[in-house]
């Protein structure tokens, strides 16, 4: 079966490989790791200065059958249905084949997302000023990759081209708090000035590991 489906699982530094073999074994092929940076809202780890802690972030190509799969795994085996275990969710896509035809509509499941994803890419640096936009605007959380940009270089050192490294920030949440925390990040880090970033919204039809810090909204509507 064709893969319809990306399913991402943002794990502690070390557990996403355990996933990967397990996904392997139940027929999924490929997978992407990628090396990021929690961000955790306690109070108590903020005052002790440790509140970034290390993630995998995993991504699959996946069919229904193999999402449903991991989502059972993600409960009984990896235990994400607990607090602070990790975040699992699926955005729907479509894989491009050269002969392929075009695809139908996909009947509108992916119109009105229970869950949205949003992805910003900023400047080096201001992935935690990012974060900081985004929890008064009522994030629970999210995680940092560092990564490269493909752009016109910063600095150019003969015969080096010297690329300017980013920032890609995840955020998920519900639809509806996803939509003001999208309007903060783009006004507060002005993303409309050209090179500034980008944000974008992808939908997500299912999610486990998510979780509201008591008082979380309240304080993010202030």
């Amino acid at each position: 079966m064709i893969p319809d489906a990306l399913f991402f699982a943002v794990v502690d530094r070390g557990k996403a490989g355990d996933l990967l073999h397990w996904a392997r074994e139940k027929g999924v092929t490929g997978g992407t790791i990628f090396a990021g940076e929690g961000t955790n809202p306690s109070p108590i780890l903020n005052f002790l200065g440790i509140s970034e802690v290390h993630k995998e972030v995993l991504m699959l190509a996946v069919t229904h059958e193999h999402s449903q799969q991991l989502f059972a795994a993600m409960k009984d085996e990896f235990r994400m249905d607990k607090r602070y275990k990790g975040i699992a969710f699926v955005v729907p896509f479509r894989q491009w084949l050269p002969d392929a035809k075009p695809a139908a509509e996909d009947n509108g499941r992916a119109k009105e997302p229970p869950f949205v994803c949003l992805i910003t890419i900023v400047d080096k640096g201001k992935g935690e000023l990012l974060m900081d936009v985004a929890r008064k605007a009522g994030a629970r959380g999210g995680t940092i990759v560092h990564a490269h940009g493909a752009g016109v270089p910063q600095d150019i050192y003969f015969p080096l081209l010297i690329e300017p490294q980013k920032d890609m920030v995840f955020i998920v949440d519900s639809r509806v708090h996803a939509r003001p925390i999208q309007a903060a990040i783009y006004q507060e880090m002005e993303l409309e000035e050209q090179n500034n970033g980008i944000v974008i919204a992808l939908p997500v039809l299912r999610v486990i590991g998510l979780y509201e810090p008591r008082g979380a909204r309240k304080r993010g509507r202030k």
